[in-house]
């Protein structure tokens, strides 16, 4: 009489987690028109970064916040004929509701890098203006908003909570600005602080995606060249010593205007 195989449990033992990298602090100090000026600057996720100051005035910048790391998944448990067991649910493909609402603008990050989206907020609808963030990658894992691009259209509070929200529950869309190749150098930089030094400007290739916050849908993808080539006032520096030419403010306003004015 033949006998029934029996089935046998598959284990899968995780990877000892890697250890966390602390963050490097810089200080900066810098003398412009006979004023001695602190910068406190938080380098934040990038191992061996380091920031770059020219002798002219330097502006604000933003703080990019770091991502939480992906977990590993695992596959359905086998059977006895060794395939995996039907019954189980299949993954769900495509944008996903998220499940819990936006409640600061950092969760919005998740309409770009996990095709989330958020039922509770508005939809692009009715008369304009509908409200923007824009929300940039330089280096992988981390994002942040541009929050003063708009600046060349005014500052006032109706110009902010347009282009720049700083509250969630407006927002309509969402513009993921990430960058996504990189070229021949443009030219060279010279810094002064904290020591005289020069880093080559290279050309950069960056995506934009627009997408409905409350349901995923992508509104807009384009591939934009960085077109602001100049050398920045002030710069964070990674270890492959190279600066990034960025899509300008103007640029970014042109291909976002139609959606959020039309």
């Amino acid at each position: 009489m033949p006998v029934d195989p029996v089935p046998v449990a598959s284990t899968w033992t995780p990877p000892p987690a890697p250890p966390t990298q602390p963050s490097q602090t810089g200080v900066i100090v810098a003398a412009v028109a006979g004023v001695v000026v602190l910068v406190l600057v938080a380098c934040v996720g990038l191992v061996g970064g380091f920031f770059l100051l020219r002798a002219e005035k330097t502006p604000l910048a933003s703080s990019p916040t770091s991502r939480a790391p992906l977990r590993p998944t695992t596959g359905g448990s086998p059977t006895a004929s060794g395939l995996p067991d039907q019954s189980e649910e299949p993954v769900a493909q495509g944008p996903q509701a998220s499940a819990y609402p936006a409640e600061k603008t950092e969760d919005l990050d998740r309409v770009c890098d996990e095709d989330i989206f958020y039922p509770e907020l508005p939809k692009r609808a009715g008369k304009a203006p509908h409200p923007v963030v824009l929300l940039l990658s330089e280096y992988p894992g981390l994002r942040y908003q541009d929050s003063g691009y708009y600046y060349d259209l005014g500052l006032s509070a109706k110009v902010e909570q347009t282009w720049a929200a700083k509250d969630p529950r407006k927002v309509q869309m969402v513009a993921c600005l990430d960058r996504v190749g990189t070229g021949s150098t443009i030219r060279s930089c010279k810094f002064d602080d904290p020591k005289p030094q020069t880093v080559q400007l290279v050309r950069t290739t960056w995506r934009l995606r627009v997408y409905e916050a409350a349901t995923g849908r992508k509104l807009l993808d384009r591939k934009m060249n960085g077109d602001d080539q100049k050398c920045p006032y002030v710069v964070m520096v990674g270890a492959d010593r190279k600066i990034y030419a960025e899509v300008s403010d103007r640029a970014a306003i042109a291909a976002l205007r139609t959606l959020v004015t039309k």
